[in-house]
């Protein structure tokens, strides 16, 4: 008995493991729920990697994990749309989705994500429909949705039954929504009518990448303003049927545009941006062919989607268009004068809850549509007939009102946002317990501005109202699912940088895009993150402004004029274009920004707007102080700009001085006030004053190139090689400026130095002229002070660096001649010899020819150097003499100045010159002591009429009279002898300065 009992106490106790362990195993699985736009999202959030299997039937979609799980459904309790509940056991999960809803799935990371698609959605989100869907909706007076293809290859159609307004049909499902005009994510879906069947062409979705579109895809939401063009019709299949032809939009004189509508359809008409926004509130298939062939309207485009239909026209030829009721038809004109218009007054209810009302005696219906702006939806309120609109602009923390032409249009900041149509009135509503209040009306600055195109929301509101709209988009991202944080994270970054704090929006700008891959991919993220860091002083990381897919609106080229001036490039046009832009930014936005751009303009003698901006800012803003003193420069005032420099001087901003210091410099040597060297002793400051990116390194080239200018190549040199070591990406830059300047100090500095510089960087010189006439005007002033060793160094490096052979022979040449100034023939020798070439030229062949004849005089080798001297030609018969006198050889020392004469003389009977006459007095007397009587006679009868007057005259007489015939002739024999004595002293004298032989 007790053994029994003790058997059924382990049982027990075993079947009780067994029936706990499985559950304590089990992992607690969150489900989370989201609501998106085109979705909700079913997110298992399991604590590890589960794999999982989908099975979809009937509705229902059945998710088997591979492991049991303890499911936590306090999200579904009460099950968000297009879900009609959720259950779970232990590794089952079951879904029942509503009619017509269609399901997606993916993993990002241990999250299992199922999407819910609205009925009309693809797997994208986009409105979908097959082409055997569509035909059936075109021949059925109430088709249902048809399911989605799963992968279409063309743009999606989809037929949208139209009704009278009056007694529109009941549906099963919503209705399918477009791309370019879709409904508000912040009301109910209207049912749309049913007449007869139109089809609407989806705008193609950007071509995004689905896993980035699974991660985040309500950021794909917004879309840009490319996808509001609607794409082509592609043409039907034969059988297929033929959408009916849409209504005709007239072009009349004027011009003007009368779009058919019937009196039940209101209309809207606001700008946004570059382009007019008529709204219609009826799907209407506008034809717009009669516009293309006119140019002001050429660009029109028309999108329709359920609830409504948005006419787009260009804002360039259109200043103030009215638009008015006129039959069954809409008229849009441009009248001469402007119109007056009946204002809808906004009016507050501070509840509870706090509604805004609009008051319009006519209101008609309240539509949503994309903004070509933010990408976003616009709730707008159209009028059935008269002038009522929204003259002036108003924001409140939750919303935008902005100012129309006909109706009302609001810009909502937050989910909660409504606007609802009511006789008489439009109502527009927020959450329960929000704030609603109206900021004060636009200033005169933004007002200016409307006309200009942006793509970032940056309001000129009061501070108290930005960060009310901080605290609000705050808010939302912590209400936000974690997959869904991207856009709320957008927003507060917008309002962070309203508020003058960009380095904190460029934080909250990279936790989005690091959260959400879809906005990393989106030209305006990364445009707003580079705009941040221009403020922040971070030009490394402004790259996002470069993007050339970033709408090119007047806001982009603003802040692109501005990072080209921070840059040191010349952005002042593109500044002084955006300059009421600038100055619609709300007060720290616009402190932010106003020195960099009033030194922009300054810098790019745009004075004008300069002052302009300036005179919005305080007269002693200090971060201001810099660009008045630019504004003073640029007008012209000379002294009350020097006074400004040399106050910011001594100032303690260290940006500001180290510009003030540049500056006040370049001002005084531009008027003549300093000289080169003054200028740079005056910049040298600079480069204490500010280290570290592109404004040290522009002042520290500018310094060289002053010190060039002053003569101290070496300082410059100096300069250069230190920037380049601070700075390994200017290198190569640099190196160009660094060898003018090494070949200028080796020119200018004492030679001994010279040759210290020479042979520390001598591997920085590049063959060449440069080099060659630099280290020969080196090497000739060392020899001059006797140093040719050190000369005969340099000369040889310089040799063996030669870029080809011509260059060589010459620096030869050069050394052979030093070695003959040290009487070292046979180092003459031996420099001729290597340097030897028989490509040279045929002048360097000819004094290299004189060169070696020396040297071989030099060593005795007279009979070759006087062949070397003949070899030269007529240019080496002066040396040929005098080493044919030294021989003592006089007729050949004769012939050979008789050669030379010929070549610098004139011909007979031109007179000579005192600089000839000695030269034929030398010819006499070496015939003479050749006893040439013949060739005597000959020169005297040759140049006895040239040789004239004087003491060279008298001597040639002597030498060349006749012989001794008599007693007669005593006398001049006398005269003879002594002239004879004489004769081979007074020939040294006779003799024209050659280089020396020996």
């Amino acid at each position: 008995m007790f053994r029994q009992k003790c058997l059924s106490g382990v049982a027990v106790l075993l079947l009780g493991g067994l029936l706990a362990s499985p559950v304590a195993a089990q992992d607690r699985v969150a489900l989370r729920t989201g609501a998106h736009p085109n979705f909700v999202r079913l997110v298992f959030d399991w604590p590890g990697n589960v794999a999982y299997r989908v099975e979809e039937s009937d509705g229902q979609v059945t998710l088997r994990f591979a492991a049991p799980g303890a499911f936590d459904l306090a999200a579904v309790r009460r099950p968000p749309r297009n879900v009609l509940g959720v259950t779970a056991e232990t590794d089952t999960a079951r879904i029942q989705m509503a009619p017509g809803a269609r399901m997606r799935h993916f993993r990002i990371g241990n999250r299992i994500v199922v999407d819910v698609l609205d009925p009309g959605r693809d797997e994208f989100g986009a409105a979908s429909g097959s082409p055997a869907a569509r035909r059936a909706a075109a021949a059925a007076p109430a088709p249902a949705p048809a399911p989605a293809p799963a992968a279409p290859p063309m743009p999606a159609q989809i037929v949208v039954p139209a009704a009278p307004r009056a007694a529109p049909p009941a549906r099963a499902t919503p209705p399918a929504r477009t791309a370019t005009a879709e409904r508000s994510p912040f009301q109910p879906a209207t049912p749309p009518p049913a007449e007869a069947p139109v089809v609407v062409q989806a705008a193609p979705r950007a071509p995004v990448a689905r896993e980035a579109l699974a991660e985040a895809p309500q950021a794909s939401q917004a879309a840009p303003q490319a996808m509001l063009r609607p794409a082509p019709q592609p043409a039907a299949a034969p059988g297929t049927p033929v959408a009916p032809r849409g209504l005709a939009v007239r072009l009349l004189p004027g011009p003007a545009l009368s779009i058919p509508a019937t009196a039940e359809v209101g209309a809207a008409l606001f700008r946004r941006g570059g382009v007019w926004m008529l709204v219609l509130d009826a799907p209407l298939p506008l034809d717009l062919a009669a516009l293309r062939a006119n140019p002001v309207f050429a660009a029109a485009e028309a999108s329709t989607g359920p609830d409504a239909t948005t006419l787009r026209l260009p804002a360039t030829f259109l200043r103030a268009p009215r638009l008015r009721r006129e039959g069954n038809a809409w008229l849009l004109d441009q009248p001469v004068d402007e119109v007056a218009l009946r204002a809808i007054m906004p009016e507050v209810e501070p509840g509870p809850p706090a509604r805004l009302l609009l008051h319009a005696s006519r209101a008609g219906g309240s539509v949503s549509v994309l903004d070509p702006e933010t990408g976003t939806a616009l709730l707008v309120g159209t009028v059935l007939d008269g002038a009522e609109a929204v003259p002036a602009g108003r924001r409140a923390a939750l919303f935008e009102l902005l100012p129309t032409r006909l109706g009302a249009a609001l810009l909502p900041r937050a989910d909660t946002v409504t606007l609802r149509a009511l006789p008489g009135r439009f109502l527009a509503g927020a959450s329960a317990g929000a704030e609603l209040a109206l900021g004060a009306e636009a200033p005169a600055a933004s007002g200016a501005a409307t006309a200009m195109t942006r793509s970032f929301d940056l309001p000129g509101e009061a501070v108290a109202a930005l960060q009310e709209r901080l605290r609000n988009a705050t808010a939302a991202v912590a209400a936000a699912a974690p997959l869904g944080r991207g856009q709320p994270r957008m927003q507060v970054a917008e309002a962070l940088l309203a508020l003058g704090l960009p380095q904190e929006a460029q934080s909250m700008v990279t936790l989005a895009m690091r959260e959400d891959p879809v906005l990393a991919e989106l030209p305006r993220s990364r445009a707003l993150q580079a705009m941040a860091a221009l403020l922040a002083g971070r030009l490394a990381e402004t790259t996002g402004l470069d993007a050339p897919r970033l709408p090119e609106t007047d806001e982009v080229a603003l802040w692109r004029g501005l990072l080209a001036s921070a840059r040191g490039q010349d952005g002042a046009k593109a500044v002084a274009a955006g300059l009421p832009l600038l100055l619609s930014y709300p007060e720290p936005l616009q402190a932010r920004l106003a020195p960099l751009a009033a030194e922009a303009l300054a810098a790019g003698g745009e004075s004008v707007a300069a002052r302009r901006l300036l005179a919005t800012r305080d007269q002693d803003d200090p971060p201001l102080a810099l660009a008045r003193a630019r504004v003073l420069e640029a007008e012209g005032a000379l002294e009350p700009a020097l006074a400004a420099y040399d106050s910011l001087a001594a100032g303690r901003d260290r940006r500001a001085r180290a510009l003030a210091l540049r500056r006040a410099a370049e001002l005084r040597l531009a008027n003549g006030l300093l000289d080169a060297a003054g200028a740079a002793a005056a910049m040298e400051p600079t480069l204490a004053a500010w280290r570290g990116d592109a404004m040290e390194t522009e002042g520290r080239s500018r310094l060289a190139e002053l010190r060039m200018q002053a003569g101290d190549a070496r300082g410059a040199f100096d300069l250069l090689r230190e920037t380049a070591a601070m700075f390994p990406n200017l290198a190569a830059g640099l190196r160009e400026r660094e060898i003018a300047a090494l070949l200028g100090a080796l020119e200018r500095e004492p030679p001994v130095a010279a040759v210290v510089l020479y042979d520390t960087h001598a591997e920085m010189l590049p063959p060449g002229d440069a080099t060659e006439q630099a280290l020969g005007s080196l090497a000739d002033r060392l020899a001059a002070l006797d140093l040719l060793d050190r000369a005969s160094h340099v000369l040889r490096r310089a040799v063996s660096r030669a870029a080809d052979a011509e260059s060589k022979g010459r620096l030869g040449a050069r050394l052979a001649g030093l070695a003959l100034g040290a009487a070292d023939g046979p180092g003459a020798l031996k420099a001729l010899e290597e340097t030897a070439n028989e490509s040279l030229s045929a002048d360097l062949t000819q004094s290299r020819l004189m060169l070696e004849a020396r040297a071989l005089a030099r060593t005795g080798r007279h009979a070759d150097a006087a062949a070397r001297f003949r070899a030269a030609g007529p240019a080496a018969a002066a040396e040929l003499a005098v080493l044919l006198e030294e021989r003592q050889d006089w007729a050949g020392a004769a012939t050979a100045l008789r050669q030379h004469l010929a070549t610098i003389a004139p011909p007979p009977p031109a007179p000579l010159s005192d600089q000839h006459k000695p030269i034929i007095a030398r010819i006499a007397a070496l015939l003479t002591l050749a006893g040439d009587d013949a060739a005597l006679a000959e020169l005297r009868a040759e140049e006895q009429a040239r040789m004239g007057e004087g003491p060279m005259s008298g001597t040639f007489d002597l030498l060349t009279a006749d012989r001794v015939a008599g007693l007669a002739d005593l006398p001049r024999l006398r005269a003879e002898l002594d002239v004879a004595r004489g004769l081979p002293a007074r020939l040294d004298g006779l003799r024209e300065e050659t280089p020396t032989t020996r």
